[in-house]
């Protein structure tokens, strides 16, 4: 059985959920010390997220909450913001980067994408991909479930693949050429 930061995230949640005293503690501390990773027991992480490289350096508040089959790279950071009150909600699908900081009480869309060593401190909204510090959207995907699939390599559910569906937005059409693309 393989243990990383997740699976002993896992079990601590169910200790705790059962009122077990000291264990749920116990299994944080040696979270920390064999993956540096912080993932409490009151954060909620929705079924079928991965933690790349089991885990390494992810720090989670105690109240944010991932959606389902998201992707975690190391030393990724969802944390408050001292100057403002509450914790990140993450969407489902959403892919968070190498060394991505999403700070606050800010709002991933599901399919989102965070790219590397993106700070976030605004929403980010379904589809999108953000990058940079602060971090801002450059694109919105045309096809998000298809581009998570072929990113990750996991399969999106098929009511999900209908919802994504829905997000996507179509792309401007390009103006003729000699004219203008913004309105007069």
């Amino acid at each position: 059985m393989y243990v990383d930061s997740l699976r002993l995230y896992r079990w601590a949640r169910a200790l705790a959920r059962r009122r077990v005293p000291v264990l749920p503690s116990l299994l944080g501390r040696v979270s920390l010390h064999l993956f540096t990773s912080s993932v409490p027991p009151t954060a909620e992480i929705g079924e079928g997220t991965l933690f790349g490289y089991g885990g390494a350096g992810v720090f989670i508040h105690a109240r944010a909450r991932l959606g389902r089959s998201c992707v975690v790279a190391p030393f990724a950071a969802i944390a408050g913001r001292g100057d403002v009150e509450g914790a990140a909600q993450v969407g489902d699908y959403v892919r968070i980067g190498l060394g991505a900081k999403i700070l606050g009480p800010v709002r991933i869309g599901d399919f989102s994408q965070i790219g590397p060593n993106a700070v976030v401190v605004q929403d980010v909204p379904a589809g999108a991909v953000a990058f940079g510090n602060p971090a801002r959207v450059v694109r919105h995907m045309p096809d998000p479930a298809a581009e998570f699939e072929r990113a990750t390599g996991l399969q999106v559910r098929p009511a999900d693949r209908r919802r994504a569906r829905q997000l996507a937005r179509p792309a401007a059409a390009p103006a003729p050429p000699g004219e203008s693309a913004a309105p007069a």
